[in-house]
């Protein structure tokens, strides 16, 4: 127990130390293997790095659940609203989830207990952290990109005819595609933390937010860039990974224990799935006896 307990002072005391010298902030999150890579749901599991299929999938994803359930995904959404969506009912898309508890990244890198877990503190701009239009762009890039790469200038061009760039328009309008496309090469230089409206209570439990990964740029032609249909993982080793911390596998159940003192656990962080609920139930009566 007392090894669970430096675990959680350790978080605790590096986040305090942080926010009382830094003027950015952290996000954290937790993954149940170590060996995983920070890479999004729908960059996982590919053939290859160069498969090339990844935006049909995206496209495919999207445009099926707003077919099949356009009352909850709805066409009118903001694209960065839908993926948050999306992906809270666990379709794959190129959002990373990440939080401001590090209690809860704490539980989720406690799940499966045959393998160690990891996690990590990510340093974040806080004023970096809202909705520009160009996010929105980046969220919805599977509608402009086509052929095997997508010159930055054309994507450009196409993006800010888009609704939501409609308060910018008069300043973008003035750039060239060639600025423009530099442009959204300098917006994806850095980590792209987001956030999306609320739409489910388990988003206001895990206080949670988001990585937005956008594709893979590359130079195209002479001077210019394109946008490859690959996603790549974040390096490990990325200067605003300020912190990694090892949970051991062995230590994992008592940890989830804790936490569930805490007020951390399946039950509370997904309290809006009836399903959980239900399940957590009758795990606890197990627990019970008469």
């Amino acid at each position: 127990m007392n090894k669970i307990f430096k675990i959680l002072e350790d978080i605790d005391s590096y986040n305090n130390n942080w926010k009382a010298t830094h003027h950015t902030g952290l996000a954290f999150r937790g993954q149940e293997d170590k060996d995983y890579e920070l890479i999004p749901a729908i960059g996982r599991e590919r053939e290859c790095s160069c498969d090339i299929s990844i935006l049909n999938q995206e496209r495919n994803l999207i445009e099926m659940a707003k077919y099949k359930l356009p009352n909850i995904f709805r066409s009118d959404m903001l694209p960065i609203d839908l993926l948050s969506l999306l992906q809270h009912y666990r379709i794959p898309t190129r959002l990373l989830d990440v939080t401001l508890n590090p209690l809860v990244a704490l539980y989720f890198a406690s799940l499966n207990d045959g393998e160690d877990g990891e996690v990590f503190a990510f340093e974040y701009n806080d004023s970096d952290r809202a909705n520009y239009p160009v996010i929105n762009a980046i969220a919805e890039t599977y509608k402009f990109a086509f052929g095997t790469s997508q010159p930055l200038s054309l994507f450009f061009r196409d993006i800010i005819q888009q609704s939501y760039f409609a308060e910018q328009i008069s300043f973008l309008g003035t750039r060239s595609n060639e600025n423009g496309a530099r442009w959204i090469k300098e917006c994806c230089q850095e980590l792209i933390f987001v956030n999306a409206t609320e739409q489910l209570d388990r988003q206001k439990l895990q206080q949670g937010f988001y990585i937005l990964f956008p594709n893979e740029i590359t130079e195209y032609g002479d001077d210019g860039f394109c946008f490859n249909k690959v996603i790549r993982p974040i390096d490990k080793n990325n200067r605003q990974i300020k912190e990694r911390l090892i949970i051991k596998k062995e230590a994992k159940a008592d940890i989830r224990k804790k936490l569930e003192f805490l007020g951390i656990s399946e039950a509370t962080l997904f309290a809006d799935n009836i399903d959980t609920v239900c399940k957590n139930i009758v795990e606890q009566c197990k627990l019970i006896r008469f």
